[in-house]
């Protein structure tokens, strides 16, 4: 491994899939050093947190699951905190169950971003396989509670050698066919022959840099209600999924309750008559009949995850290989075969690394 000593591994982008790669090369090749490069103002990509001034609370840019199946992601959890039973409830019966089985069009749906008739067969075979298996103890689930820095983007962001953000990757100058700069306006960076680069973007971005197919992709929405206590949940549930209604999943925590929406297309109506038709579906599920609708806000994620149907899939890529021999492609959506989740933008990162250190330059 001597020879790696004075590698430099320039990992473009910051949210889990970046983080990740640094994460692996400074516990597996501490002697390779690890640059990230990000273009925002923060790390974490779809999975930071911020200050909401409305709020006066910190808030997750989307609601996040880590369930015990995922390897990687569950180390972030404390015992304590995973749900180990998952209710839904049915707003045409009023009926509340915690069978899964029964409710897997709901669970397929929401993992994937996609409707589960739609949903690539291999996809669904990795997910029945490794994320998702039925059994109770790797079923458990947590979920973010306006902590995804503080709990998972801090800490990883402790393994790069260097980080800079606010640093868009423009174009990949090349020389006898090799990535030979990286030009972020302001900056070049140099990338010597013994360098290699991870573009660890989503597609759409990754698109711009590299020759890639850009994805068909779909939305997903929270819509945050801030209540004047803490809300309880059926049968003292956390979250619960939610059949027949015109959201997918209710998060209680705190002081607020966060509605999502998996799959999301916008219809007729502004999202003030969203807010208040699901708040209505909120009260039949608690059992209530509100005076009035707490301040809500909407988190809409216009591109938060590819289309996972079959037709996607196919155009995902075999490998994390790119048109440069030193540069090389993670992220979610780069895993064919496998649902866009944390997880998978882990396994991306594994796949990279393990690639770029089996050619040699």
């Amino acid at each position: 491994m001597a020879a790696l000593s004075g590698t430099t591994f320039h990992i473009i982008g910051g949210g889990i899939s970046g983080l990740a790669c640094a994460w692996i090369l400074k516990n597996k090749h501490p002697e390779i050093r690890s640059v990230i490069y990000e273009a925002s103002d923060c790390l974490g990509g779809r999975a930071y947190s911020y200050f909401d001034k409305t709020f006066a609370k910190t808030l997750d840019n989307s609601l996040h699951v880590i369930v015990g199946a995922n390897k990687f992601m569950s180390q972030f959890v404390k015992k304590e905190e995973w749900c180990r039973y998952c209710r839904f409830f049915d707003i045409e019966t009023g009926k509340v169950d915690g069978k899964i089985y029964p409710n897997r069009d709901l669970v397929l749906k929401s993992i994937c971003n996609t409707p589960s008739s739609d949903v690539a067969t291999p996809i669904k075979r990795n997910i029945m396989r490794s994320l998702f298996p039925f059994s109770s103890s790797r079923r458990k689930v947590w979920f973010s509670r306006g902590n995804l820095s503080q709990r998972i983007i801090n800490i990883l962001s402790g393994y790069a050698d260097e980080i800079y953000i606010n640093h868009k990757l423009r174009k990949i100058s090349s020389q006898f066919g090799f990535a030979a700069q990286l030009d972020f306006g302001a900056r070049q960076v140099d990338i010597s022959s013994h360098d290699k680069v991870i573009i660890a973007l989503d597609n759409l971005n990754c698109s711009k840099i590299l020759p890639i197919i850009p994805l068909e992709h779909n939305q997903i929405i929270n819509i945050i209600y801030q209540t004047s206590q803490t809300i309880f949940l059926p049968q003292g549930s956390s979250f619960i999924g939610v059949r027949g209604g015109s959201f997918d999943w209710l998060f209680s925590y705190d002081d607020l309750l966060s509605a999502v929406i998996s799959n999301y297309s916008p219809s007729g109506e502004n999202l003030s008559q969203l807010a208040m038709k699901i708040w209505g579906e909120i009260d039949k599920i608690r059992g209530v009949n509100s005076a009035f609708m707490p301040p809500f806000k909407a988190i809409c994620v216009k591109n938060a995850t590819i289309k996972q149907d079959e037709a996607t899939n196919s155009r995902r890529p075999d490998n994390a290989l790119s048109k440069y021999p030193n540069v090389f492609i993670a992220g979610d959506w780069s895993m064919k075969d496998y649902p866009c989740c944390m997880e998978t933008s882990v396994l991306s990162a594994k796949r990279a690394i393990d690639t770029a250190l089996k050619i040699n330059l």
